[in-house]
């Protein structure tokens, strides 16, 4: 991805330069084999019920925490240990693997967007980063 800056380029041709080159790199992220493995995994993820079950019941327990009512600790030891069973299903230990590497994939362009902007990236392109 090669984007040449004219010193006498117009804001808004810069702005659309930048927009085209954005476009090609969420398109060459999508084809990447480790997003697709990602979202598919998401999917199947979003749409077990055993992962809908234990996540709705954690919710319970969070919102019994939020509210103050946890004197004997019931509701945060559940909670624990809704985690640590949603945790263990072999349909979230293969969604974990698939986020690491998407992470890890994400990770590798933001150091090369960051080696040739010359800038760290995704630090300063984060809302309320340098410009709000």
């Amino acid at each position: 991805m090669d984007l040449q800056l004219n010193p006498l380029s117009t804001p808004a041709a810069v702005k659309a330069d930048s927009r085209q080159a954005a476009q090609a790199l969420g398109k060459h992220l999508r084809q990447m084999p480790e997003y697709e493995a990602f979202l598919k995994a998401l999917r199947a993820v979003n749409g077990d019920l055993a992962v809908q079950r234990l996540g709705a019941q954690m919710r319970a327990h969070q919102s019994a925490l939020q509210w103050g009512r946890d004197d004997s600790g019931q509701h945060s030891a559940e909670r624990a240990r809704l985690e640590l069973e949603m945790e263990a299903l072999p349909l979230v230990k293969e969604y974990r693997l698939a986020e690491e590497a998407v992470r890890q994939l994400f990770h590798t362009v933001d150091e090369i967007i960051s080696q040739e902007a010359g800038v760290a990236f995704a630090v300063n392109a984060k809302r309320g980063g340098c410009c709000g």
